[in-house]
């Protein structure tokens, strides 16, 4: 049982990088979660363009994906985006979220604090 950090992603547009910009070609939309060494940003851009190249875009179509405004999307999330030369997409290019899970046999547990709002933790005195 270990502590680790796990980045659940979201990619709207996978194969849409390879057109280069020209049209709106064959793409599709798939959801991921890998375990990441951190939560930093520069980490998980990297995260996405491995997925991402794992499953059909080409090597170096994503070298000009940036973080971008997470415009409705619950706060928390993390948004990248890539556009075409010639194409604007409505959707941005992946959507992630970042947060703590147990890794357990090789499967992934989501923590969640056990407190909510007004409740006081009891710690008995014996």
């Amino acid at each position: 049982m270990e502590l680790v950090t796990v980045a659940c992603i979201a990619l709207n547009r996978i194969g849409s990088a390879n057109s280069a910009g020209f049209g709106f070609g064959r793409h599709r939309r798939q959801q991921f979660f890998a375990e990441v060494i951190d939560d930093d940003v520069d980490t998980l851009r990297q995260k996405v363009i491995e997925v991402a190249a794992a499953n059909g875009e080409s090597e170096g179509a994503l070298h000009n994906l940036t973080r971008a405004q997470n415009l409705g999307f619950p706060p928390g999330q993390i948004v990248f985006d890539v556009q075409g030369i010639s194409t604007q997409y409505s959707a941005p290019y992946a959507a992630c979220v970042v947060f703590p899970a147990l890794k357990v046999a090789g499967r992934f547990f989501k923590l969640e604090e056990v407190a909510e709002s007004g409740m006081i933790l009891h710690i008995s005195s014996s």
